[in-house]
């Protein structure tokens, strides 16, 4: 005579919980060590001399650090930015470093004509991007009532569907594919994981960056 043991939905909820929590302490351990192992033996680094880095929203903040170390390193930085004289000032401070090979566009990435546009222009006067950037967005301070229809438009468009456009992915990532050389870079926010005061708009864009990022690589 068989006997048919039912296991109740609670008993199968926790046996879930715990193997979940077994992956994870599995994947913090591993993470652990690949960290110590990465003391002793690094990765080595990449050469970016005479890569073509394409860094949006350069003129200030991240985007402008991100320009002048990648011209540190030997690259050619092409900047964009909305506003022409911090995105100038950025490019003219690499070259008191001594890097000439630098270049400001003033670009509207919240206007996907006007990133094809520069794109194109771009492209004839320097060459095919290989690295890309995606750095620039904007955070207005507000509660979610006091957003305009026009600035939720603006927030959404600059902070992710840039992304798509210019990888932006209608205009800079065919050509790496096509040489099968180049990379993408998306800048998210720790605001992405845990949300703060007046990021109704912000932080779900960040979160949408990294998902982003994530998903799209089984592309």
């Amino acid at each position: 005579m068989k006997m048919k043991i039912k296991i109740s939905p609670n008993i199968k909820e926790v046996l879930s919980d715990i193997l979940n929590f077994l992956f994870l302490l599995l994947k913090i351990l591993y993470y652990i060590c690949e960290g110590v192992y990465r003391l002793f033996v690094p990765k080595k680094k990449k050469c970016v001399t005479g890569e073509i880095v394409l860094v949006t929203g350069a003129g200030q903040g991240i985007g402008r650090e991100l320009a002048i170390g990648y011209a540190s390193l030997g690259a050619t930085v092409v900047c964009w930015d909305i506003n022409k004289e911090t995105n100038e000032r950025t490019m003219n401070e690499i070259k008191r470093m001594g890097n000439s090979s630098v270049y400001a566009y003033r670009c509207d990435i919240s206007d996907r004509n006007e990133i094809f546009e520069t794109a194109e222009k771009m492209r004839k006067e320097i060459g095919d991007v290989t690295i890309l950037v995606n750095n620039a967005a904007i955070a207005p301070l507000a509660t979610f009532e006091d957003y305009s229809a026009d600035e939720i438009s603006s927030v959404m468009n600059v902070n992710l569907i840039a992304h798509y456009w210019a990888s932006m992915m209608k205009v800079f990532l065919p050509s790496m594919v096509e040489k099968n050389h180049g990379h993408v870079v998306a800048i998210s926010s720790i605001l992405a994981l845990c949300g703060g005061q007046f990021g109704t708009l912000y932080c779900p864009t960040k979160s949408a960056v990294r998902g982003n990022r994530i998903y799209s690589i089984h592309d």
